[in-house]
Formats: structure tokens, sequence, C-alpha cells
């Protein structure tokens, strides 16, 4: 990727190089963005925003230019464009701007390690990313949605969750408004008679895809205050008072998650009704959920349940590579149902495990079926799929049957705190599991998110002269299974514990259950996943 960076590539960017810098930050070993300030104007009579983005960056090499991610004009008259780019100390900077890359060029090379401030004017229609629409109370709305790599609709940034930063939003709106947006609510004022500006800012790095800011009509009830971090319901206007609620069940989330995980990053966590594509959208401190959400009958717990663990995992704990999103998704899915396990007891965690066990079959039976750490390179909304979400969960709740609640939740403490508020990688969970357990769990890891079929296994059984026989043979090439098998009648019952390794296997046990009446359930505690 060295190559990549010089100027004479970037006045000759092709379009298959900007559709591959979207899944990829090929400046990594150039540029740091450390800090960005977006100070944004919206309007009740247009969708037009006029902004200016300041950006603090590290400078990791020699260069005289860099690239980011910024959508371009399109045929319909949508997108950014570029009024002035200037340095800290009012120098213009030459630049481009086509295929929604903007190069920035500097007369001379910027030297290593030297930190530059840049201030870039710009205004225009987002075509996405900053959805501006009609709320179901027929009000206007204006609702970042960025994931995955769309906050280049409406911002100029390094669209890639490796590239983390602090933020500041500064947003002047019509006086009606209240705003939202990540961060901490420095200041809020009146600009003019019609006009308020409200200052946010945060404490620590983001990711583009959850920072963000909401500006609607607005009300909002503060819940409660868990070790100092205010959480709130924010619900339009319109909505009845008792949808307030609906977003309660975030108060005992986040006290559960902060006890068994660690301490939350962030200055607050606002639950917001929103215009989202998403069912839910974690953004950092302030998540958006669906308009529908609010109806004051509480029937979202699992959905804010899992919003509000991405606040650990996707948020804090950020993804290197889109190829990791399991440690995004398969997370908050299974930390989702260790909260229902905490909240309603083992019988519902083998609910939800094996309503998510049917769903990773289904889906294992698509074609063209990747495994769970793969390189997307055609769409990333394809990520969101059985595998990063219920196949991840289930690679997490079969490493804690195998090496037990202590160790498991040792690793995710261990593994939030070590790579809080940065980025991490599948290898470098796979790492903390090794140093954890003092084991070589590799393999284990290996069958389970580098391989794209799941177990398959025909399982005969027999009760014949006081044995319990088994044959099992795995249909395709074998993984390594540890699997319970139940033998019962009316008056006793037997659990058998085998190890499958081959592709045919026999066993045979000393049984007292009668053939006569005799059942069989297979995984009865519900620990391995295998249709």
């Amino acid at each position: 990727m060295k190559t990549l960076i010089n100027i004479v590539f970037f006045f000759l960017l092709s379009s298959s190089f900007v559709a591959k810098a979207q899944f990829v930050n090929n400046q990594r070993e150039l540029i740091d963005i450390q800090h960005y300030t977006f100070d944004i104007e919206i309007s009740d009579t247009s969708d037009r925003i006029n902004a200016k983005a300041t950006l603090n960056l590290l400078i990791k090499k020699k260069t005289k230019n860099f690239f980011l991610n910024l959508k371009s004009l399109n045929k319909d008259g949508k997108g950014m464009c570029i009024k002035s780019i200037k340095t800290k100390k009012g120098n213009p900077l030459a630049f481009t701007h086509k295929e929604d890359i903007l190069v920035i060029t500097n007369k001379k090379k910027w030297k290593k390690n030297k930190i530059i401030e840049l201030e870039i004017a710009y205004s225009g229609i987002p075509e996405d990313g900053l959805y501006i629409r009609k709320s179901i109370y027929n009000k206007k709305t204006f609702f970042g949605d960025n994931w995955p790599n769309r906050a280049q609709y409406w911002l100029p940034v390094i669209d890639h969750p490796s590239d983390k930063a602090t933020v500041d939003f500064i947003i002047t709106a019509p006086k009606h408004f209240t705003v939202i947006a990540s961060g901490k609510l420095i200041s809020e004022k009146a600009l003019t008679k019609i006009k308020n500006i409200f200052h946010f800012q945060t404490e620590q790095p983001l990711p583009t895809k959850v920072m963000v800011l909401g500006a609607a009509d607005f009300k909002i009830k503060q819940l409660d205050t868990i070790n100092s971090i205010p959480v709130s319901s924010w619900i339009y206007q319109e909505a009845p008072d008792k949808g307030f609620d609906d977003y309660k069940p975030a108060v005992a989330v986040l006290k559960f998650y902060d006890s068994i995980i660690g301490p939350y990053s962030y200055t607050k966590l606002a639950n917001v009704q929103s215009k989202t594509r998403f069912g839910g959208m974690e953004n950092a401190g302030n998540i958006f959920y669906y308009e529908e959400s609010v109806n004051g009958k509480n029937q979202i717990e699992s959905l804010v349940a899992h919003e509000v663990a991405h606040q650990w995992f996707g948020n804090s704990v950020t993804e290197k590579n889109w190829r990791d999103i399991w440690l995004s998704e398969g997370f908050a899915t299974y930390l989702t149902d260790i909260y229902l396990e905490y909240k309603y007891g083992k019988e519902k965690l083998k609910e939800r495990m094996i309503m998510e066990r049917e769903k990773v079959i289904k889906y294992s039976k698509k074609p063209n079926v990747q495994a769970i750490v793969y390189n997307e390179k055609e769409n990333l909304f394809k990520l969101l799929n059985r595998n990063s979400y219920e196949k991840g969960a289930w690679v997490l709740h079969m490493l804690r049957t195998k090496i037990g609640d202590d160790k498991f939740f040792e690793i995710l403490r261990n593994f939030y705190s070590q790579y809080k508020n940065s980025n991490a990688s599948t290898e470098d969970f796979i790492e903390i599991v090794n140093s954890v357990t003092q084991q070589d769990l590799n393999s284990f890891f290996d069958q389970w998110l580098y391989r794209t079929d799941i177990p398959t296994l025909q399982i005969n059984w027999k009760i014949e002269g006081g044995k319990f026989i088994l044959d099992i043979k795995q249909q395709n090439k074998p993984y390594n299974l540890d699997l319970l098998i139940k033998s019962y009648d009316k008056n006793t019952h037997q659990i058998f514990k085998i190890a499958l390794t081959k592709q045919n296997q026999h066993f045979e046990f000393p049984t007292s259950v009668k053939s006569k009446d005799a059942q069989v359930i297979i995984d009865p505690e519900v620990t391995v996943l295998f249709q």
C-alpha cells in the first residue's frame, strides 16, 4: 500500500480504487486523525447543510498529500462541495475532489511525526449518512446514520473503524429543535432569535461509524444515574409519555455490563427515538432506535441490551478491520443472551441459544456462505448476517462451556481492559483467551471462525443387552466436539459425554435405562452448535 501514497496516483484515481478505499484503510501508515471538530448548520427550509470541519492529524510518514473520504456531487446534485481548505495559519491548500475522494496537497512535504490542523469549509445535500426525513408525526428531523462507512456522505473523514478520533460537534439549529450528539453537552445557547447553537465534546476516541448528531422536537426524561453515568430517554414531543419507559431497561443493562466487563467509556447513555435504517444503531453514548420502538409496551428489552452491549464491544473496543466485525456483533448478541440469563434464568439462555442455532443452521444452507472471519469486498452490509451475529454468539457460548464461567468472564474483562478505546483483531482476542486459560485454543477458533460450514451429525442409537450404543457420522470434514447425550425412561436417566474427532465413531456405554421406554435428547444443556 505504501506505493499508493504519491501525488501522481492520487490525481489518477480509478473507480476500482475508490471502491477499495471504502473497505480498507490504505493510509494507516501515513496519517492518523486525532480529532475532528464539525461545525454544522441545519435548516427547516432546506436539506442543505453548511459546514466547517477542523481536523487535527498526525503525519506518520513524510508526504505532500493524503486523502479523505467525502462524497462528491452526483448527477442529482446531492453530495458535498468544497469551498476552501486551509491550514491553521490560514494558508490555502490545494485539493481535488473526485469520485468521493478528497485529496489534499501541500507545496512542501509535511514532516514525519508532525501534527497539523486543517480547516475544510464545505456544503451540500447529503444523499445518505445524515438522514433528513419526516418523522412519523410529519415533523422534519436530522439523524446521523453512519454505519458502516456512510459518515463520508456528510463528513470529511477516514471512514474506517481503524482510525478512531475524538470529536466535537457544534450544531446550529432552528430554535424549536433539541439537539443530541456524541459526547458531553458543553454548552447550549441562543445564537439569534430563531437559532440555537449546541456544542458537544467527546473525551474518548470513536470510530466514524458511531459519531453522530440528532435533531428533532424532543422531550427528555432522566431515567437514572449509574456510576455517575446519566441514563435518559429522548422521544418525540408527540409521543405518549409512557413511551419514555420503553427505554428504561437501559438502566439495569448498563449496571449489569458495568459489573461484569468494566467501566462504561462514555459520559452519558441517551436512548433516542429516531430515523434509522436499523432497528437500533449503537452510536456511542446516544443510541438511536427505530421510531416505532416507542409505544409504551416495553417490548424492546433485548434490543436495548444488544445496543448497550455495543458500547463496550464495537464502540470502545472496535474491530481493526471489517473482517473482525463478529467482535462487535457476535459479542453484543451473546452479551444480550447473558443479560437475559442473569435476569430470567438458565432456561431463558437455553431458549435463546436454540433459537440462534436454528438461525445459523438456516443461514448455513444458503449459497456462497462465508466464514465468520472473512474479507468482504463487495458490500459491507453483507456482513450483517447470521454468522456475524448468532454464530459469533455461539462461538462465545461454546468457549464459555469449554473453559468455565470464571475464565470466560476474566477474558471479557481483560479483552476490554487491554483494548478499551482502541482497536482489536480476532487474533488479539485469541491471544487474550490463550493467555488467560494457559491453553492453546487456536484449533478451537480455527474450526469455528475460519470454516464456512457447521457440523452435520447423523446419529443412530439403540439400547441392547444393557448397553447404550451410539453410531455417529460427521457428514462433512470432522469437527472436534464434546457432545452430551441424555438417555432416559420413566424411572431413570443417564448423561453420556462423548468426544467427536473422526468421520465415523462407535460408542457403547452400560445403562440401566429400559429399551422399550427409552428416549434420547441430543445436547440437553444446549452447548454445541450443530445440525
